[in-house]
C-alpha cells in the first residue's frame, strides 16, 4: 500500500516537472500543424521603452502635455481663403489701406512676406507698394500680407464688402457752410482789385493764397482799366481759402487804408454758379511816404543836403523890396 502511494506520489511529480515551463524562461503555446500543443520560449520584454502615447493618468483623447518627444500642435490654415492685390496707401494700427480708398483690419502681429518668394521679410510695407492681402474667412482679418515693388493688378473689392471698414457716415461741416449741403461743384471765383492811384502802369498784380504755400505770384491779374485788375479761377464748393494782393513779391504786398499791414482775405466757396471776391488796395509796403503820389516804381528824387538855400539851419528869409510910391500927375 505504501509502496503504491509512492509510486502515485512520483508519477505525479514527474507530470507536473513536464507541464511546468522554466522559471526564466517564459513559454508560449505554439499550435502545430498535427493540433499538438508545444510550448516555446518567449524572449523577455525590454527594460526600457520610450512611450508615445497618453500616460495612465492623461485621459485617451487629450492633446499631450509638450516635453521630450512631443512638439506644439500648429493650428490648420483656415479653408477658403480670400485675397486682395492692390497698392497700398498706409499700414498702421492694425489696418491696411489701399489707393481704392479701401481699408481692412488686420491681426496682430500680421505676417509680412516677399510677394516673389513668399518667404518672411523685415522689409516693412509703405506707401507706394503693391501687396497681396490674405484673410481669414472666419475673422474678416488679413493674416499675411505679401508686399512688392512691381505693380500688381487691383482686385475688384466688391467681393470683399463685409471685410473692408465700412466708410463713417457723410455730414455737413456746421462751423464751414452754416448747414448748407455742399456737393463740391464747381464754382468760377472771379477776383477783382482796385489798385491804388499809387500803382506804376507797368506794375503786375498777383492773387497768393495759402492753398497755394502763399507764392507771391501764384495768380496773375490782368488790367481791365487804370485802376481795376481781374483774374478768374475756378474752385470745389466748400473751400475755404485766404488771400492777399501782391505786385509780385513780400515786399510790394499790399496794405489797410491806415497804411498798415492788413490781415489776409478770407473767401468761401459756397454752392453758386458764380461768385465774386472784391478788394481794394489802399497802399503798397514799399511806397515813399515822403511822396504818396509816386508809384512804387518810380525812380527815387536824389538828395538834397540843403534844400532851403543858405542861412542859419539852412533856411533863407526872402527880401520883399519896399514898394515904391505912386506919383499922380
Amino acid at each position: 500500500m505504501i509502496a503504491r502511494i509512492g509510486a502515485v506520489l512520483l508519477l505525479f511529480i514527474a507530470l507536473v516537472g513536464a507541464t511546468s515551463p522554466p522559471a526564466t524562461s517564459p513559454v508560449s503555446p505554439v499550435t502545430e500543424p498535427s493540433g499538438a500543443a508545444t510550448f516555446m520560449p518567449v524572449p523577455p520584454p525590454p527594460s526600457t521603452v520610450p512611450s508615445v502615447g497618453p500616460s495612465p493618468s492623461q485621459p485617451i483623447g487629450s492633446t499631450p502635455t509638450p516635453g521630450a518627444g512631443h512638439s506644439t500642435p500648429q493650428p490648420p490654415p483656415p479653408a477658403n481663403l480670400v485675397t486682395y492685390t492692390g497698392q497700398l496707401l498706409d499700414v498702421r494700427s492694425d489696418y491696411v489701406y489701399f489707393t481704392t480708398g479701401d481699408a481692412f483690419a488686420a491681426i496682430d502681429p500680421l505676417r509680412i512676406v516677399t510677394y516673389e518668394t513668399g518667404q518672411v521679410t523685415s522689409v516693412q510695407p509703405r506707401a507706394k507698394m503693391f501687396a497681396k492681402a490674405t484673410f481669414d474667412p472666419n475673422t474678416h482679418k488679413i493674416i499675411e500680407l505679401a508686399i512688392t515693388t512691381k505693380r500688381l493688378k487691383t482686385s475688384d473689392s466688391t467681393a470683399l464688402v463685409g471685410y473692408a471698414v465700412q466708410k463713417s457716415k457723410l455730414s455737413d461741416a456746421p462751423e464751414l457752410n452754416g448747414g448748407q449741403r455742399l456737393t463740391g461743384r464747381p464754382v468760377s471765383v472771379v477776383f477783382e482789385i482796385t489798385a491804388p492811384p499809387t500803382t506804376n502802369v507797368s506794375d503786375t498784380l498777383y492773387i497768393s493764397t495759402d492753398a497755394g504755400g502763399w507764392n507771391p505770384m501764384e495768380i496773375k491779374l490782368d488790367r481791365v482799366d487804370a485802376y481795376l485788375y481781374r483774374a478768374e479761377r475756378t474752385y470745389a464748393s466748400g473751400t475755404k481759402f485766404a488771400y492777399r494782393v501782391t505786385r509780385g513779391s513780400w515786399n510790394s504786398v499790399e496794405r489797410g487804408e491806415d497804411g498798415l499791414d492788413s490781415a489776409p482775405h478770407n473767401f468761401f466757396v459756397r454752392e453758386v454758379d458764380s461768385l465774386a471776391a472784391r478788394v481794394t488796395v489802399y497802399h503798397w509796403s514799399d511806397e515813399n511816404p515822403a511822396h504818396p503820389q509816386a508809384g512804387p516804381e518810380s525812380i527815387p528824387t536824389p538828395f538834397v543836403n540843403n534844400p532851403f538855400g543858405g542861412g542859419p539851419g539852412g533856411i533863407s528869409v526872402p527880401q520883399i523890396p519896399t514898394p515904391q510910391a505912386t506919383r499922380f500927375h
